[in-house]
């Protein structure tokens, strides 16, 4: 058995392959122990691989590469994004220089052909595995400490992970916060996010001063919780509430650039992160949509927000006017008076825009592009897709990659 140099835990194993024999296969020949390893879990498929990694947070992933619903090439892609520094490891059914090739570029630990896969082959990869995780604790161990990040700037960073990245470890980071020193955030309290129109740092960093001096004023009720780019989010109690608003009302008096958007009552830790989210959310599409009427600018707002939420339903207008509280009529109105088309002519545009997005930056089949935009016949979608971007989903794919 191979020594144990101090790692707190033996290493975690993710197996993923949609063959039920492969994953048993793999869970009951290989002696684990030997290297300082320990089988987690398993799944069938990439979709369900990622939710098993971000519940275990494993060190190692031996994942197939064709699989249904998320490919391991996809599920690499998204570990790699949250944990560079976990290994990797490919089963393939066959050799593929382009499967190796993307190998590489995501620097995955070893690529082996199951029809080739031997004992030898396997044990001299793990052992590897091992040899490197045992180095880095050695080298984590002898490294002298960082300086610590200030609490705020902390804060500060994580939120921007959570809301740019949807990084899992920012969102780990904000629940401890929740179920520790900010609890009180989940006793009907509210989430608004405050901002600035124009750009003006100078004048926006005197408000977060007066803010900040305000959550001193009132620990327990008041938070101020910095993003950047002009931009922040306060939190605050419902006892609390009235008196933020009408202090924001009598600022903009001198900051008429100065803006706020408030969210619903949250009652839970993942409210709380919702919240925060939906608000980033609207905020990125005013931002970004540009409007003939103002007149229902929230509403409108809001309608764009939940197409884009719930682009892979069939939407209908109905349904969002119930959203937002009016009638179907009023809100088609409405909204091509704010757009200027028809709400069915701009939900096509959205599905065609996530469509273009999945088939450029993931390597998903067709057929889930097709289901991701609430197109279950995957022939009407390639139709579809051609008749509006003038080019087939494999050309454009090919095109852009």
């Amino acid at each position: 058995m191979a020594k144990d140099y101090g790692n707190p835990l033996p290493i975690k194993v993710l197996i993923v392959d949609d063959e039920q024999l492969v994953r048993k296969g793999l869970r009951m020949t290989i002696d684990w122990e030997q290297h300082q390893m320990i089988v987690v879990d398993d799944a069938s498929n990439g979709s369900i691989g990622w939710q098993k990694f971000l519940e275990h947070r494993p060190q190692l992933v031996i994942t197939d590469i064709v699989m249904p619903e998320m490919s391991g090439i996809e599920l690499a892609q998204n570990i790699r994004k949250v944990s560079p520094d976990t290994s990797i490891l490919f089963l393939s059914c066959h050799r593929d220089f382009n499967y190796a090739k993307l190998g590489i570029q995501l620097n995955v630990h070893d690529y082996i052909v199951k029809t080739d896969m031997d004992d030898d082959h396997i044990h001299e990869s793990l052992n590897l595995i091992y040899q490197k995780y045992k180095e880095a604790m050695i080298n984590h161990s002898d490294a002298p400490p960082k300086p610590k990040m200030k609490s705020a700037d902390r804060t500060k960073e994580c939120i921007n992970e959570w809301l740019v990245k949807q990084s899992y470890s920012a969102r780990d980071f904000l629940l401890e916060r929740l179920r520790s020193e900010w609890k009180w955030m989940l006793s009907t309290s509210c989430l608004i996010h405050i901002y600035q129109s124009t750009e003006r740092d100078c004048s926006f960093e005197a408000l977060m001063k007066r803010w900040e001096d305000l959550s001193f004023a009132y620990p327990g009720q008041l938070k101020l919780l910095e993003f950047g780019g002009n931009s922040a989010f306060l939190a605050c109690s419902r006892d609390l509430a009235d008196l933020v608003l009408s202090k924001l009302v009598e600022l903009k008096i001198s900051e008429r650039d100065l803006e706020w958007r408030q969210s619903k009552p949250v009652t839970s830790a993942e409210g709380w992160l919702e919240a925060l989210n939906r608000l980033h959310r609207i905020r990125q599409v005013e931002q970004s949509t540009r409007l003939f009427s103002t007149a229902h600018k929230e509403d409108i707002i809001q309608a764009i927000d939940f197409i884009d939420e719930h682009l892979d339903q069939d939407i209908r207008a109905a349904d969002i006017a119930a959203v937002i509280g009016v009638s179907r009529s009023y809100f088609s109105t409405i909204f091509k008076e704010a757009t200027g088309c028809s709400i069915i002519s701009f939900i096509a545009e959205r599905k065609l825009r996530r469509a273009k997005e999945l088939l450029s930056v993931t390597s998903i089949r067709t057929e889930e592009v097709a289901e991701k935009i609430g197109i279950q016949d995957v022939k009407y979608f390639s139709k579809w897709f051609k008749k509006q971007a003038e080019v087939t989903p494999g050309q454009y794919r090919l095109q852009t990659k």
